[in-house]
């Protein structure tokens, strides 16, 4: 393995030669770059993305090499990493990247011993995220599967879920979106945390068969890069928290309605820039009688959690015909987002009890938003540990007019653009 010093740490998006820069998003003037410009992962937009294939393997920048199992992506010419191109008009920034991260990938493994056969593949992406958030009125927007926004780093976003739900008449769980008579019932959604983590690598990523490289919660690999409170152990290739001198989370991402998303630490008091670093409290818990939950063990996961029954359209209380398993071994508490309840629905308060509300965000003061502003907040428990929802809850808070942007039909000014070095030494010593 490489030494510490070659994993790209730090660094954030400037355009060259301006050493101040004037915009007017509306009605805002800034003084500063805007942090929706200035926050995206830039610095090593140069780099080929990297991949270690096994453990103990070598760094390569194509894979999967000959003789391994291979079901989906690979890259047989080398890619750039983290985002690639910026744009921006009145109303929307527009991001281009492949969705490869400059941090190292992989390896992926199903078991102790067996290699995932998935591997990340350049995907092209160009999304657009408003300037001008605003909180939904009304019903708010369900997050569906792929991107529900990008990190920093140009790498996907995708919500907690793996799209597997539990079929009640077919007794097992499968896929949400499978044909008909062959699916899940969605009432039931399979945490990736739970069913996939096997699969994710040390930077916690991994990918399906068309090679998107994704994050479903703390992405370990990005908050090392950006000095988010981590630690990384070359010689293992293991990442882990660094709680011993707390500073606030970095942002580290951006919601398709347009919210920051930081990692998992702010201030203690909302508003309070001057308050003490703590880790931000999910506000839910896990339904095992506790807090006044429902005990799933006891009764069987029968009724839904406040929350889903608004997100769905459901009543808590199920038919027969909608009842998810009984709690096992093989299914216990935590395999299915609905294994959980949100504290206010309990009597509990957010900002005594919990930090975090529903969507997984609060309306606070951070470094980039010294007057405030809603964030999401990467959620993990006192162990470390991704602690549902994980990133975002079901619904996003904000009204969501971002998303893919197949093409631009409005004027755009370029913030930054990768430009290729003359000439290049492709020792990864020298970034």
């Amino acid at each position: 393995m490489e030494s510490a010093n070659t994993q790209p740490r730090g660094g954030r998006t400037r355009l060259a030669g301006i050493a101040c820069l004037i915009m007017a998003a509306a009605s805002i003037s800034y003084a500063v770059d805007p942090p929706i410009l200035s926050s995206w992962y830039t610095s090593n937009a140069n780099q080929y993305a990297r991949v270690v294939e096994v453990t103990g393997g070598q760094i390569k920048t194509t894979w999967p090499s000959a003789g391994l199992p291979n079901m989906g992506g690979g890259q047989s010419t080398q890619a750039y990493s983290d985002v690639q191109q910026i744009r921006y008009s009145a109303n929307y920034v527009y991001i281009n990247s492949n969705g490869l991260a400059s941090h190292i990938m992989g390896p992926w493994y199903i078991n102790s011993t067996t290699v995932f056969g998935n591997w990340p593949s350049a995907q092209s992406y160009q999304l657009k995220f408003p300037r001008n958030p605003t909180p939904a009125s009304g019903a708010h927007t369900r997050l569906g599967g792929g991107n529900v926004g990008l990190w920093v780093n140009g790498a996907g976003f995708f919500n907690g879920l793996d799209m597997f739900s539990y079929s009640t008449s077919l007794a097992n769980d499968y896929s949400t979106n499978g044909p008909p008579g062959n699916k899940g019932d969605g009432l039931w959604n399979r945490s990736a945390i739970a069913a996939e983590v096997a699969t994710f690598d040390p930077a916690y990523a991994h990918q399906p068969g068309n090679g998107a490289y994704h994050y479903h919660a703390s992405p370990k690999g990005l908050r090392y890069q950006l000095n988010d409170n981590m630690t990384y152990n070359s010689g293992t290739n293991t990442y882990s928290e660094s709680t011993g001198t707390l500073h606030h989370s970095p942002l580290l991402g951006w919601a398709f309605d347009g919210y920051p998303v930081y990692g998992p630490y702010g201030y203690s008091s909302a508003m309070n820039s001057a308050s003490s670093i703590a880790r931000m409290r999910t506000g839910y818990a896990v339904r095992n009688g506790t807090n006044g939950t429902t005990n799933l063990s006891s009764t069987g996961r029968h009724t839904l959690p406040a929350w889903a029954a608004t997100a769905y359209g459901q009543p808590q209380n199920l038919a027969v015909n909608q009842y998810g398993p009984n709690v096992t071994t093989a299914r216990p508490l935590g395999w299915y987002a609905e294994d959980f309840d949100y504290l206010g629905d309990h009597s509990l308060t957010q900002g005594t009890d919990f930090d975090l509300d529903k969507y997984n965000g609060r309306t606070c003061v951070t470094p980039e938003y010294p007057s405030g502003t809603y964030a999401y907040f990467v959620a993990i428990d006192a162990t470390g540990a991704p602690a549902y929802p994980f990133t975002i809850g079901a619904e996003y808070y904000g009204t969501v007019t971002g998303g893919n942007a197949v093409t631009i039909s409005e004027s755009v000014t370029t913030y930054f653009i990768r430009t290729t070095p003359a000439a290049r030494v492709d020792d990864w010593n020298s970034y």
